[in-house]
């Protein structure tokens, strides 16, 4: 019986001492990353020690004070009414808004076409280079312009 309560003890002293243990992220000359909360293996070196903090205990008969605020201030300005809108000038920044965005799209267009270009033309050890740029520069097109009809 005394040495059921002995070895009882033994686990709970060691969930207690683990739970507010620190741990430690450890690195090997090889850069993987072994985190411990005992030492670090052989081979590998502390880089960090991570302090558990314990958890936050809210009791139930306790009330929160809420922090003194300022008062608010004594005047407030009026929100300035909108000047009355020329639907006509709306219209003209709209259309040179899109304009502009199907002139940036035309540059687009005429960028992935010498990217193609260049993609066929490059050597074997410069050819994943060329794709990657390609396919960014397709995501970036179909992300910023919208589909024509």
């Amino acid at each position: 019986m005394r040495a059921a309560t002995v070895i009882a003890f033994a686990f709970a002293a060691g969930a207690l001492n683990s739970a507010t243990a620190a741990i430690l992220r450890c690195e090997s000359p090889d850069g993987r990353v072994v985190y411990s909360n005992a030492e670090c293996p052989p081979g590998t070196k502390l880089v960090r020690k991570i302090e558990q903090s314990p958890p936050v205990v809210v009791h139930q008969g306790a009330s929160l004070q809420a922090p003194a605020r300022e008062p608010p201030p004594a005047k407030v300005e009026r929100s300035r009414p909108k000047p009355p809108s020329d639907p006509n000038q709306e219209d003209r920044q709209l259309n040179e808004q899109l304009a502009a965005q199907r002139r940036a799209c035309a540059a687009r267009l005429r960028e992935i076409e010498q990217l193609q270009q260049d993609m066929v033309a490059a050597a074997d050890d410069t050819r994943a280079s060329a794709e990657l740029a390609l396919r960014r520069a397709q995501d970036d097109h179909r992300a910023l312009c919208p589909r024509q009809r």
